[in-house]
């Protein structure tokens, strides 16, 4: 009897039915976390045609620059502008492609390029903009994974878990997982909010060969800054198969004569405002949604055109029409030629001349209105600056430049002005110039002369020293690679002491005095000098050793963030060349690097160190001077890593961190060391005490210190501050010692109005 018994449950026995019996959502999930790593790696080795679309609009931009995109550059809030391209794509990571450009049409837009495809790996631990993704292998400490029911796919067992992060806090995505058996992601619908931008994600996998490969996806971005906002959608299709195709790891090596970008502060601060948005947008997902940190593969998109299979019109689905939207038939022109009006003198315009090249004009005359440039320090009184600069253009940002400026000092009846003439292309700059102007005491570390006027005018704070400089100069920058770059500095000049004229002040703040324009200190104790002659060089070299770089049709891309900056500076004043008084010898060693703790932690370090080797500077106009500044109000930079609308990380690097003393109190002819820092916290421990529930609203600490040799001083600050206070304000509170002993506490108030990219210092 037992052993019929055994062979009936013999018979009745299926593998298959207990393997599946023994799945059980949480295995299923430890199956996917344990194999995204051998997953991530084995995405490969197929070609597919796909569709890829893209659109941006503007759904509200306020102020003069809403009248900038009307006027200038036809755009219209709440129209959308794209492209939709067809490409043949091989694939042999998802870091490393080949696209066959089929065709490119545009939606509204004049100019356009290929659309690439992309397709973020949640198999990395962190995907995009660090976020953690939710299928890192730490992922059960950032999230929680609920069941939610299993379903099939393409005939294929799947279970759906709804992912929600355990902690408030952005990079971490929220949304519907879908995995098949083996621990493979079938499909995500979630959202992620990253760097004030909110993500949203639709990715769906096909089954090709056991393995789940992209299918159809959508990324879309939603951004906004002090009232203006705008959107962007990007998504993709296959169409018909994928097949196989034999992946060769000599097709996606480095390529040996890559071109690369090297002039990033031109590019970066274009005029060219929405022309570029889509460019900016696509180009932002493409460096940071397909990185791939921990494959230790470098990303690859090799480019070409190839025959049109079909041709496949644009999708009226995607690309619609705005009802009731006037003018239809606009389409973006940042370069339109607009007749001339009188009412053009009153801001800054460029005319163009000459046929056009597709992206700028061979000739133009730019006229630098003097509204937009005027101020006011206790020396010259009101002052207003103009211009006129023409340019002849062989390519955007490879040009001729000759530039004459004009200078009226009202309150001291005095005109001055400067003559420059500059050629510049992407690997260098070279400039000449001669005039008769006025100059900072600190060159390299210069006050804002509109922060000045507002702390003169206001505080009575009359920060900003001067001098008169009869000069002609000579500055050359050479770009070698992205890694190694030279800049060097000749320039003979006469230097002409001047002093405070007027007492002109708005509010008479604490009843203070106005302090003298030629500042003095512990180590330099004469006020004012003599007029001479000055003959000076500098040569400064910067290396960063360890860029990350990544390659799109030939094209180098460097992540400016991913290595430090190494700079090495030589100065010297050379006395009796053309009666030169100036005699000394500095150098200096600089490091600057901004570093990513984890997603959310980020710090940014600078360290100077130097010294005056030989003679010391005889006028304080030669000192080493600090980046301290008394002002309430400051105009500092955002770290960010493109130029695109709503994007303002808010993350400034110790670079940009203004030491909280008089700007000249430690200025030096000796040896020196400083050292500024800046962390920054997604939360650290006030910022919920303080009513600060945005994600975007960052806590940060602030750590510097400066030594000086000669005065036997040591200067510390400590600093807690929130940034990014409605998006673009930081607001801090900093304690002060010297020599170990409290001084005070003072509190400052930055606007964060530049966008800088990573560690250049240009």
């Amino acid at each position: 009897m037992k052993i019929l018994l055994l062979i009936g449950c013999f018979f009745h026995f299926d593998p298959n039915e207990s393997q599946a019996q023994s799945l059980t959502p949480a295995s299923i999930l430890d199956r996917a976390l344990s194999s995204a790593e051998e997953h991530g790696k084995s995405i490969g080795s197929f070609k597919m045609r796909v569709k890829v679309q893209e659109k941006a609009r503007f759904n509200q931009v306020i102020g003069i620059a809403r009248k900038r995109l009307v006027a200038k550059e036809g755009i219209q809030m709440g129209q959308w502008y794209g492209n939709q391209t067809i490409s043949e794509v091989q694939v042999g990571h998802l870091n490393q492609l080949i696209h066959g450009i089929e065709s490119v049409q545009t939606f509204h837009k004049k100019y356009t390029k290929p659309t690439l495809f992309l397709w973020p790996d949640f198999y990395q631990d962190y995907v995009g903009t660090s976020c953690v993704s939710p299928l890192s292998y730490q992922a059960k400490s950032y999230y929680h994974f609920n069941f939610k029911g299993d379903t099939l796919v393409e005939g294929k067992a799947c279970y759906q878990f709804q992912v929600v992060p355990k902690i408030r806090r952005d990079r971490l995505f929220k949304g519907t997982l879908t995995l098949d058996e083996a621990g493979w992601m079938v499909r995500f619908e979630g959202a992620v909010f990253a760097d004030a931008i909110d993500y949203s994600f639709d990715l769906q996998n096909q089954n090709f060969q056991g393995k789940w490969i992209p299918k159809k996806g959508q990324i879309r971005l939603l951004a906004g800054l002090l009232g203006s906002d705008g959107e962007y959608v990007w998504d993709q299709e296959t169409i018909g198969k994928p097949s196989e195709w034999k992946f060769e790891a000599s097709l996606f090596e480095e390529p040996k004569n890559a071109k690369e970008t090297l002039n990033i502060s031109a590019v970066a601060f274009d005029e060219t405002y929405a022309n570029q948005f889509l460019t900016n947008l696509h180009g932002s997902l493409l460096r940071k949604w397909k990185q791939r940190p921990t494959s230790n593969l470098v990303m690859i998109d090799s480019v070409y055109y190839k025959t049109a299979e079909t041709n496949i019109g644009l999708d009226p689905a995607f690309f619609t029409e705005v009802p009731g939207m006037k003018n239809r038939e606009v389409v973006i022109d940042s370069f339109k030629v607009t007749p001339f009006n009188p009412s053009q003198l009153i801001l800054s315009k460029s005319f163009y001349f000459g046929e056009f090249k597709r992206d700028y004009y061979p000739f133009e005359i730019y006229y630098k209105s003097p509204v937009f440039d005027s101020n006011f320090n206790t020396v010259e009184g009101f002052v207003a600056n103009t211009a006129l600069v023409f340019r002849k253009r062989w390519s955007r940002y490879h040009m001729l430049e000759a530039e004459v400026l004009g200078r009226r000092a009202f309150g001291i009846n005095r005109n001055s002005g400067l003559v420059r003439l500059r050629y510049r292309g992407d690997s260098f700059d070279l400039t000449v110039t001669n005039g008769d102007f006025v100059a900072q005491y600190n060159p390299e570390n210069t006050i804002s002369p509109e922060m000045n006027s507002l702390s003169t005018l206001l505080l009575k704070n009359n920060q900003m020293k001067i001098y008169r400089s009869k000069f002609t100069s000579l500055n050359f920058t050479k770009r070698f690679s992205a890694r190694f770059f030279l800049k060097s500095l000749i320039e003979y000049s006469e230097r002409s002491q001047m002093d405070n004229t007027t007492d002109y002040y708005w509010i008479n703040f604490l009843n203070r005095d106005f302090k003298p324009n030629n500042p003095t200190n512990s180590e330099y104790t004469q006020e004012g000098f003599a007029t001479h002659q000055s003959f000076i060089t500098q040569l400064q070299v910067g290396f960063r050793p360890f860029l990350t770089q990544s390659y799109r049709a030939n094209t180098r891309l460097t992540d400016w963030g991913s290595s430090p900056l190494l700079l090495a500076k030589y100065r010297a004043g050379w006395k009796d060349v053309g009666g030169s008084l100036t005699d000394f010898n500095q150098v200096e060693l600089s490091y600057l690097h901004n570093i990513e703790v984890n997603p959310w932690i980020k710090m940014g370090l600078l360290i100077n160190a130097g010294t005056f080797i030989g003679n010391k500077p005889a006028y304080f106009i030669d000192f080493k001077h600090y980046n301290g500044s008394l002002n309430l109000i400051q105009a500092g930079e955002m770290l960010a890593s493109e130029r695109l609308v709503g994007y303002y990380q808010n993350f400034t690097s110790g670079t940009n961190q203004r030491l909280n003393v008089n700007h000249y109190a430690n200025s030096t002819a000796g040896a020196y060391v400083e050292a500024l820092s800046f962390f920054q916290f997604s939360n650290l421990w006030l910022k919920p005490l303080l009513g600060m529930k945005k994600l975007y609203v960052k806590e940060v600490l602030i750590a510097n210190a400066n030594y000086v040799q000669n005065q036997n001083l040591l200067y510390n600050e400590v600093g807690y501050g929130l940034d990014g206070v409605f998006k673009i304000f930081r607001l801090e509170a900093i304690a002060n010692f010297i020599n170990g002993q409290f001084s005070y506490i003072g509190f400052r108030i930055n606007i964060n109005s530049r966008i800088r990219i990573g560690n250049i210092p240009e």
